[in-house]
This record gives structure tokens, C-alpha cells and sequence, in this order.
């Protein structure tokens, strides 16, 4: 702290001494400063000789008009010059030799005497003072050389002897007002200081009351201190930059008590007072246009706020609309928060400052190209994406078969589809493909309707087992998976009668789609095991044919310990004889 206090003294005590000193920097032109254009360019803009030629008059009796400076008269006009009265003329050289005069960097010798053809022109190395012409030295009756070097070196006293004047100290009251502003100053510093530090402990406090890490699930994005160390950053910068402002603002007000410095504390103040002004008028410029940007996104955001309650109502199934299914509420309501954004940042955009730059427009050209040639397909399935949200046609987790492709819904986006096949393999399919392929949902019944899912599988058995006791046998082994449903029952039809067996279709009800490959299973292990049982053969009628007189194909553990495969059964004379009886039966004539 007493390190602080010194720094705050020796900077008051350097910025005192530098305003009552700089007068001795610009004091007999000490500053010399290079010549921004030539002697010769100042002759070029000087008028041509004919320009300053005088005028006939008929009033040949000018007044002498004269010009004075701090008081003093230092010579007369007479004489006019085309386009200028001698009064004109004095009251010009007047007001150019007060600004030479207050005006410490141009040195006093930078005055010298331009020759042209027929006047004289005193000027400096940047522009003219005044002029003379034949005339003036014609009215004084003395030769113009000699009147031009005698009006320059009395100009040149008048301007060293202002100068003096200007030069002498600094009045006490002009050092005490100075000395109160520096003093000023250095309080606003310290008060500016206070303030800091205790910002510094308000946001060290903050730490372990207001500040939360900043996270994305697991991913830390900042810790309390870095979230403390940004606003410390952050109200340093504003610090240092107000004290830079007071700075500047307090040097150009005490310039402003040296004769010497006045211009250049005048120069600052009028770049702050500008800077401020220009950035006052645009912000006050700016406020109707800020103040729709606010009302839109005040609106915007309370209009949002109210469809996220109707829509957290019928999604919660507090709110019922009648055709509005519950699960398009989350859906719907992504959709409705972007088209209001949308609109939103379509009428604010025009309001934002530099809208109508070349730059904005180039953004809005781009963008615009960037959907137009390559958005075609992500429009598609963005398109895509809505139908299949708005047909129903499946959710997250149900069982579907999308062409040749059989899973779960893993993940449904507005752009793609994910779907884990049974043996866990993720298959994407655009959306786009997906409203032109059929979708077959095993989910859908028990969630709409309510009606569990049946499945089916197809057994062929012969002609020779009885079709009732078939039945029977498939709707035990039905029964006897603990995946199907005892009510509904589970039903038999009998699809086909072909050539060499008939085709039974067993139907049973499942409330677990997901679980389809153990359920097929399952019934699959049971109607062998429950044909077994009863003695039913699960073979091709063709393969029967041929094998007859074979071991039966039915398992040892179901067959009678006294079982004896039988033999083949070939008995040709009795098809003769029955061939030969049935003849002599059609042979015999009716009675």
C-alpha cells in the first residue's frame, strides 16, 4: 500500500511539473518542426499577378484601413486589390498574425519574404501571412523590396514581444487551480482503487457462494476459479481503461492553464469531446432500434415460455387436444421454439448495427448458396424426419423391421434413424429412405390399440395324423412358453392342403415383442417336444415314402423300451388280386 501511495504522489508531481515546464519546449521556436510544403508551393498557390493587379476606381480616395495586433498598429492598407477592399486585406493579415502568434511551434524566423513578379509575399513555410503590391509601396512612396522587409521585421517584433508577454510565469492562481486539479485527481485514483479491491474481495467471497463449475455431464468447460479469475480480468480491463480516460481528460484540462499548451489541451479535449459525443449520438441513435430488438425477444421469449407449458400439459397428459397424440408434444414443441427463433432473428436482423454493410450481405449471400447447393438431401430428411414423427409410424424402443433390416429404435433425429439389429448391430438410415420403404412396427398394437402381438409358425404334418389331436398338441406347446399369453388363447389354422401333408399355423399372443427370437424359440423347442409326446413325427411327407420300414425319427426317450423298427412292408399279389376283384365287380351286369 505505501508502495501505491508513492506511485500515486510521483505521478501527480510528474504530471504538475511536464504542464509548468511545456512552455519552455515552444518558447523562440526551440520546436522546430519540418516544413509541410515548399517555399515553391506556397508561390504556386498564391494568386498570378494579374489576380492582385489594382482596380480603377473612381473613388480615388481609399481609407487607410489598418493592421493591428496586441494593441499595436503595425502598418495600413491603402490600396485595394481585385476582388479585395484594403479593409479585407487588413483585417486578413490581422487574423494571420494572431494565429502565428498563439501558435508557439511555427519559430518566428520561419517568416520570410517570397518574391514574385510585382508583389511580395511574407509567408511561412506552411502559408501566407499578407501580401504587397506596387501599390502599397507607391501610397508609403518607398520601394517594395525595402516596405516588405520593413513591415516583416515589425511583424516579427510584435509576434517575439506577444510571446514574451505570453511567456511569463504562470500566475498563482492558475498554479493553485492546477495544483487542486492534480490533487483531484489523485483522490478519483484512489477512490477508483478502493473500489477495485473491494470488487476483488466481493468476487473472492463469490466463490464459494455464488459460482458454480461450469459442466457438460462430465466435462468440466470452467472451475470456480477460472469463472472468478475471467471477472477479475474482466473489471481490471474496465479499471484500467476508466483510468486511462481520467488521464487523458485531466492532461487536456491543465494544458488548457498554459498560454503555450492551450491549443494542444484544446486538440485533446476536442478528440474526447467528439469521441464521446459521436459514440453518445449513435448510442442515442441506436435506442429506438434497440428498443424493438428488446420488445421482440421479450415477446418472443414469452411466447415460448407458454407453448413449453401447453406442451409439457398435453405431454404430461395433464392436457389432452382431441387428434393431438401425447407423443408429438416434445416434437412439436422443438419445431414451434425454432420457427419462432426463426422469426425472431429475421426481424431483428435488419435492426443490428452494420446490417446493410457489404459484409452482412456477403454472410447472407453465402449462407443462402450453402442450403441451395448443398442442403438438398439434409432437407430431405429433415422433411422426412417430420413425416415419420407426425405418421407415428414407430417411437424409441419398439420392435421394428424396416425392409430387410429387423430391430429396435434406438434413436430417432430429424435428420436419421438408428435402429440395433438382434445381433447389436447399429444400422443408420436417413430419413429420407425411410418414407419410401415400409415400416412394419411389432410394438404399435400394444401401445395404440392395446391388443397384444401374435406370432406364428407353420408346421406341416401328413395326412394320417388327425388334425384335432394336431391342435391340441400346438396349443399346449403354445401354453408351455412362459413368453405367450395364456388369454388371448392361442388359435390354429390350417393354411394349405398340399399334395402330400397339410400346413398348421399356430397363432399366439406375446405382450413382449422385444423378445421375439427367445419366443419363436421357445415354441419352436416346444412342439417337438410336446409331437414327441404324443407320438407325431415332424417330417416331409416325401421323406416318410421313401423310408418306410426305418427307424422311427421320433427320440429313443420318447419310444417304448419294447420298440422293434418294422420292416418293409411289400405285398404285391394282394394290389393284384384287389386290382383283378375290382374288375370282375365292373364286369358283373346290374340286376
Amino acid at each position: 500500500m505505501k508502495k501505491y501511495w508513492q506511485a500515486l504522489i510521483l505521478l501527480g508531481l510528474i504530471t504538475f511539473l511536464i504542464v509548468i515546464r511545456i512552455p519552455l519546449l515552444f518558447s523562440n521556436g526551440v520546436i522546430n518542426g519540418k516544413p509541410s510544403i515548399t517555399i515553391v508551393q506556397a508561390q504556386n498557390s498564391l494568386p498570378s499577378q494579374g489576380e492582385i493587379a489594382p482596380t480603377t476606381s473612381e473613388n480615388t480616395d481609399q481609407q487607410d484601413s489598418p493592421v493591428t495586433f496586441n494593441g499595436e498598429t503595425l502598418f495600413t492598407y491603402s490600396s485595394e486589390v481585385q476582388g479585395f477592399s484594403a479593409k479585407k486585406r487588413a483585417e486578413r493579415a490581422t487574423q494571420e498574425i494572431a494565429a502565428i502568434a498563439n501558435n508557439f511551434v511555427i519559430p518566428i524566423d520561419s517568416l520570410t519574404i517570397v518574391k514574385l513578379e510585382g508583389l511580395r509575399v511574407i509567408a511561412t513555410e506552411e502559408n501566407s501571412v499578407f501580401t504587397l503590391i506596387e501599390a502599397d509601396a507607391q501610397a508609403a512612396n518607398r520601394p517594395l523590396d525595402e516596405l516588405a522587409s520593413e513591415y516583416l521585421q515589425k511583424v516579427k517584433t510584435a509576434i517575439a514581444k506577444y510571446r514574451e508577454q505570453k511567456e511569463v510565469k504562470i500566475p498563482v492562481r492558475r498554479i493553485i487551480s492546477a495544483a487542486i486539479e492534480v490533487l483531484a485527481m489523485l483522490l478519483l485514483l484512489v477512490l477508483l482503487k478502493k473500489i477495485l479491491n473491494r470488487i476483488y474481495r466481493q468476487i473472492e467471497s463469490w466463490k464459494t457462494s455464488l459460482f458454480r463449475p461450469l459442466k457438460i455431464q462430465n466435462l468440466q468447460i470452467f472451475s470456480v476459479d477460472q469463472e472468478a479469475n475471467l471477472l477479475l480480468g474482466l473489471v481490471k480491463l474496465l479499471y484500467w481503461g476508466i483510468v486511462t480516460l481520467i488521464l487523458f481528460i485531466y492532461f487536456s484540462l491543465l494544458t488548457r492553464y498554459v498560454p503555450q499548451t492551450e491549443k494542444l489541451g484544446d486538440t485533446i479535449f476536442n478528440h474526447l469531446y467528439s469521441l464521446f459525443l459521436n459514440a453518445g449520438r449513435a448510442a442515442i441513435a441506436y435506442l429506438p432500434n434497440l428498443f424493438s430488438i428488446l420488445l421482440t425477444v421479450l415477446i418472443a421469449a414469452y411466447i415460448i415460455r407458454f407453448c413449453k407449458i401447453i406442451f409439457n400439459a398435453i405431454d404430461g397428459g395433464t392436457l389432452s387436444i382431441p387428434g393431438f397424440y401425447q407423443d408429438w408434444a416434445r416434437p412439436t414443441e422443438r419445431l414451434v421454439v425454432t420457427l419462432i427463433g426463426a422469426f425472431s432473428l429475421v426481424v431483428i436482423f435488419p435492426l443490428l448495427p452494420g446490417a446493410d454493410s457489404p459484409a452482412f450481405r456477403g454472410i447472407s449471400i453465402f449462407v443462402g448458396a450453402l442450403f441451395t447447393l448443398g442442403g438438398a438431401s439434409a432437407i430431405a430428411n429433415l422433411v422426412g424426419g417430420f413425416i415419420i414423427i407426425y405418421t407415428r409410424a414407430f417411437q424409441t424402443g419398439d420392435r421394428v423391421q424396416i425392409a430387410d433390416v429387423k430391430g429396435d429404435i434406438l434413436e430417432k433425429t430429424i435428420l436419421s434413424t438408428r435402429i440395433r439389429t438382434t445381433k447389436n448391430e447399429i444400422i443408420t438410415i436417413p430419413n429420407a429412405n425411410l418414407i419410401t420403404s415400409n415400416i412394419k412396427n411389432f410394438t404399435t398394437a400394444m401401445r395404440d390399440i392395446e391388443q397384444p402381438l401374435i406370432v406364428h409358425t407353420i408346421v406341416t404334418l401328413g395326412y394320417d395324423v388327425p388334425w384335432r389331436q394336431v391342435h391340441q398338441v400346438l396349443i399346449e406347446a403354445a401354453l408351455a412358453s412362459p413368453l405367450i399369453l395364456d388369454q388371448p388363447a392361442p388359435f390354429v389354422l390350417q393354411t394349405a392342403l398340399g399334395d402330400f401333408s397339410v400346413s398348421y399355423e399356430l397363432n399366439a399372443y406375446t405382450n413382449q415383442p422385444s423378445l421375439m427370437p427367445d419366443i419363436y424359440s421357445q415354441l419352436h423347442q416346444n412342439i417337438q417336444d410336446k409331437c414327441n409326446e404324443v407320438g407325431i413325427e415332424i417330417l416331409s411327407p416325401q421323406y416318410s415314402a421313401l423310408r418306410d420300414g426305418n427307424q422311427n425319427t421320433i427320440p429313443e426317450d420318447y419310444l417304448p423300451q419294447d420298440y422293434l423298427a418294422p420292416g418293409f412292408r411289400v405285398n404285391p399279389f394282394t394290389q393284384i388280386f384287389k386290382k383283378s376283384a375290382h374288375q370282375d365287380h365292373q364286369q358283373q351286369p346290374p340286376e
